[in-house]
Order: structure tokens, then sequence, then C-alpha cells
């Protein structure tokens, strides 16, 4: 590609003082702060981000964009993910400087296309902006939280094109009508300035035009899958939710007493006789693995109360709990501890277990612990709050084998037979896990439903419960299956295969908050339909990634040519 020319003087509407950048990344970090949980304006974000692209298109000095770029994106990640800071203090100050570094990126391409390729922001941007949307979700183990499209995630027919391209797509979506909007404007403002500096109105035509037709194309296979839903019932699940707020420095409540909550918990939702009970992640600490149980008289005690009630109430049990595998000869670990979930059937065999794969650096894990920077492990270890007093306590578990799938039998009803799993804590806001269990890389759906376990009684009672649960919609549409979530603290609730969100505990669709202890019981949504999505997973995404890099690409080489054409310039000159 040749670089189109660029006006050497700034054109009469470019914006150069720092105070009217900082009013427009305001205007963005305001109006973006209103579309997520638990304020949810979906509106705004079809035009909360116009004020950072008009930034983006007019500023004359490109530093000045990047810079209130950064400042833009730092302040919206401290202001609307401040519940992390609870759980682990700096952590939260430096995956916020990491994830801020995205928008000055996006910025330079997005002001690229628009100033030297003369693209429309409507087709330009939202590749731009899926694609950083990816990068998040899988760079540094992943953080796919605050993506546009979870802004709408009650808004059931729009977001039913998940099945094709994730929630992915339905950011792109948004992106397209806000980049529209942004072309536009920027038509508008263009005719202020000389000829050669003005933006053909026919962009802004055909930006809107492309925005226009994804909407109506989304909007039109929304309300098809919704009128033509395949939806059956399925199992009937208690969802057990405890409120324990979880700390390093523990709390008043013995394990004990947690044990009796939840086992009173059990008992009343069994008057409705569910096929299933579901407890949370760590609802009290157990190992339930046989060599553990057998030592420690409350891991014994658990064992036999879960047991003896699935047994009693003819049902599965479900629950979140810790497994320790012995290694003394093991250099690397005396021992490996897993996050698991473990499974109680009502013959009374044996449990059966899923150890976590995706485990969460630092919360989890520290890196480095195998390799020759290991000692940067042991440094890391010492200076992480779950190290105990000395710093010496390697509280690292190891991700599990595989990606489990378990079969039950519905002891109510007609005797069904159903293939599930169980996603813990954060693998079900990990768009390719649950995936993996419903795929498998095979051509038929492995499982019809699964159960997500979690503790976000890590970060109190506030903005990251609701946030989750918006999240988890999305795996459910993806991969139209159910979902049964039991999250300490809360939000526990149950999600159908189109995203509809029902039975929360304490409260309907969105009533459901956290800081209550209660159970909430309901069928399951089946879904037998293997989606595009689940057989071919982010390809959608991953294109726009890679556009989004030959396009960094084209940016890097274009800035040479003209530095080097004016080299040239200059040397002729003299």
């Amino acid at each position: 590609m040749r670089p189109a020319p660029v006006a050497a003087v700034p054109p009469s509407h470019a914006i150069q003082s720092h105070a009217r950048m900082a009013l427009l990344s305001a205007g963005s970090l305001l109006l973006m702060s209103l579309i997520f949980t638990p304020i949810g304006l979906w509106p705004v974000a079809f035009v909360c981000l116009v004020p950072w692209l008009i930034l983006c298109g007019t500023a004359a000095l490109a530093p000045r964009v990047y810079f209130h770029s950064y400042v833009f994106a730092l302040a919206f990640f401290l202001i609307n993910m401040r519940w992390l800071y609870v759980a682990t203090g700096w952590g939260y100050l430096a995956l916020s400087v990491y994830q801020a570094a995205y928008f000055p990126l996006i910025a330079c391409v997005a002001r690229h296309v628009v100033r030297r390729r003369r693209w429309p922001l409507a087709l330009a941007f939202p590749l731009v902006w899926t694609g950083s949307e990816m990068i998040r979700a899988v760079g540094l183990s992943g953080f796919p939280w605050f993506f546009l499209s979870h802004s709408l995630h009650g808004v059931l027919p729009l977001i039913q094109v998940s099945d094709l391209v994730g929630a992915y797509g339905v950011s792109f979506l948004v992106a397209a009508v806000n980049g529209a909007i942004a072309d536009a404007i920027l038509v508008r403002l263009s005719k202020k300035g000389s000829e050669a500096q003005r933006i053909g109105p026919r962009r802004a035509r055909f930006g809107g035009i492309f925005a226009g037709t994804i909407a109506a194309a989304a909007l039109i296979y929304g309300f098809a899958r919704l009128s033509t839903d395949q939806t059956s019932l399925g199992p009937k699940v208690a969802v057990i939710q405890g409120d324990f707020i979880s700390s390093v420095d523990g709390d008043d409540i013995g394990e004990g007493e947690k044990m009796r909550t939840y086992m009173s918990l059990i008992d009343a939702a069994a008057e409705q006789k569910p096929d299933l009970f579901l407890l949370p992640e760590s609802p009290w600490t157990m190992f339930l693995n046989r060599d553990e149980r057998e030592i420690i008289p409350l891991y014994r005690r658990s064992f036999a109360e879960l047991q003896d009630r699935s047994r009693r109430y003819h049902a599965y049990i479900v629950t979140g709990s810790a497994s320790r595998v012995r290694t003394p000869n093991d250099i690397l670990a005396a021992e490996r501890r897993y996050n698991s979930a473990t499974i109680f059937s009502p013959d009374g065999a044996e449990p059966q277990r899923y150890d976590k794969v995706h485990v969460v650096p630092f919360g989890e894990t520290v890196p480095f612990r195998v390799g020759r920077l290991r000692f940067l492990y042991f440094w890391l270890n010492g200076i992480m709050p779950f190290s105990g007093p000395d710093g010496k306590f390697e509280y690292s578990i190891f991700p599990g084998e595989g990606f489990h799938r378990f079969a039950m039998t519905a002891p109510s009803g007609d005797g069904a037979d159903y293939r599930f799993a169980i996603p813990i804590c954060y693998e079900d806001v990990m768009p390719y896990v649950s995936r993996r269990f419903v795929s498998g890389g095979a051509k038929d759906k492995q499982v019809v439903f699964l159960l997500n376990i979690s503790n976000d009684g890590w970060f109190g009672r506030g903005i990251q419960q609701p946030q989750h649960l918006a999240i988890c919609a999305f795996r459910a549409v993806e991969n139209r299956v159910g979902i049964a979530r039991a999250v300490n603290t809360g939000i526990s609730a149950f999600i159908d295969p189109s995203g509809r969100v029902h039975d929360a505990v304490k409260g309907g669709a969105w009533n459901g908050r956290a800081g209550h202890f209660g159970y909430a019981v309901a069928n399951l949504g089946i879904n037998r339909r293997m989606t595009f999505y689940s057989r071919y997973g982010d390809w959608f995404a991953w294109s726009c990634a890679a556009i989004w890099l030959v396009l960094f690409v084209d940016y890097w080489v274009t800035r040479v040519r003209t530095r080097e054409s004016r080299h040239r310039t200059a040397v002729a000159a003299v």
C-alpha cells in the first residue's frame, strides 16, 4: 500500500488543547461506565465511544491522543473494576495498568485508517476493537471482562448471533454503530477545512448502511432463533447459595458452622424433590478425595453428610471442594493441590471429580514455577498475601488434566440421561472453556448443560456479582446450553439456552443480588442443537485480531515511508 497524502497543516477543526481532549475522553468514560451492570443503560452502549472516536479522528497531535486514550482507559478500569481491589490490592492496579494499554493501540490504528486510508470508522473500528477484545481474552492468561457485548446481555434478540460468532460478534455490532455515528460527525466537522482535508459524505453513508445492515441482520436472526426455540425441560436442579465473605485473613465463622448452614439449605430445598443439588465453589474447607478425608475428621464428616443426603433424597450433589495428591518423590512439589468439583451420585458410589483446568494467575497459581525463572516464582510467592506470615507457603494449585464430562440419569420424571460439565469460578467467563466442554472437537454435542460453581465472596457484595452473571449468559447462547450457577454470596441463578436469566435466589431474573442465604429450584433448559460457534470457535474474533495486526503493520510502514519522503525532500531542498 502506498501512503495517502496527509495535510501537513492540521485542519481547521483539529483539536489541539489538552482540555478539549480530556473533555472528550471524560465523556466516553462516563458513558461507558453507565452501560454495564448493575447500572445497565444498554442503549448508551451504541454511543459511548463516539466522543473518544472524535478525539482520535480530529486531534492534531498523535502523542496527545495516545496519552488521553490511556488515561481514559486506566480511569475506566480503576473505577469499574474496583471490586478487584478487595481481593488483590496491588494486583488490581497492575491489571488496570495492563488493560488500559490496549486503548492507545486501538486509537493508533483507528486514527491511521480514518486520516490516511480514508476508511469509514463504521468498518475499521469494529474490526480493531473486536480484535483487541480477543487478545485481551487470551493475553497473560486472559481477562475477558467489560466487552461491549456484555452490556447487551438482557437484549435477547441482539445476542442470539453469539451462537455464530460468539460474544465478540455482538461487540462488533455495537462498535460499528459507534463508528457510523462518529463518521457522520467527522464528515460534518471536515466541511470547515480545505477541499483536500474534507471527508467525503459517501464514507458516512457507507458507514451508516454497513452498521444498519448488520444490526438489522442480527435482529432478524435473533427473532428467528427465539421464535423457533427448540428448548425442552431438563432435570430439576436446586442451586444453594451461602453468604460467607472470603478473606486471606479468614473470618469469624467456623467451617463446621458453614457446613451446617449448607446442609440445612439442602434439607429445605429437598422438599421440591430436585434431581441435583448444586453447591458453590469452596462452600467450606474440605478435601474430599479418599486419602485426605480418611485423615481429617471434618473432611470425613463432610463426605459422610453429603453422601448420606445424596442417598436419602435420591439426587446427585455437586459441590466445590479441594483435592490433594501427596508426591513426596516429586522435586517440584511435595504435594499437588487442585480446585475441584466433586459429584456424589444416589447409588453411593465413590464420587467423581473434575479439577479446574484454567487456573487464575496469582490468585490460584504463581507463574514461573517450572523452568529457569524459578527464582522469580519464589520471590513472587513470598510477596503474595496467600503465602503466609513468613512468605514460604507455596499456595499454588495445579491445573487439571482435562475437560472432563459427566453423565446422570434424572431420578424424577422420565429418567432421561444427560451429560454435563462443571466450569469452576472464572472458567465460565472464558469462552474457550465452555466451548471445549460442549464440543471437545467432536461433531456432536458432548454436554447439554453446564453447572457453574463459584466463590465471589472474595469481592465483597457489590457490582462484581451481577457483572459475572451477565458474562456467563453469553456462554449459554454461544453453545445453546442451559446453565445453573451456585455462587457463594450470589448471584445464584439459572440461564436458559437463549440467554434468559431466571429463578435467581431471592428474586426473579435480575432481582437476585449478592448478600443472601437461600436456594432456588428450577428445571434446566435443554437444547441438543450443535451451534456453529461450538463447532468452529472464535474464528470471527481471531480474524478481526489478524486484521488489526495488518492495519498496525500498515501504520508503521506508512510512517516509515513518510519519514523517508520528508528526509529526501529536505535533502533535495538543501
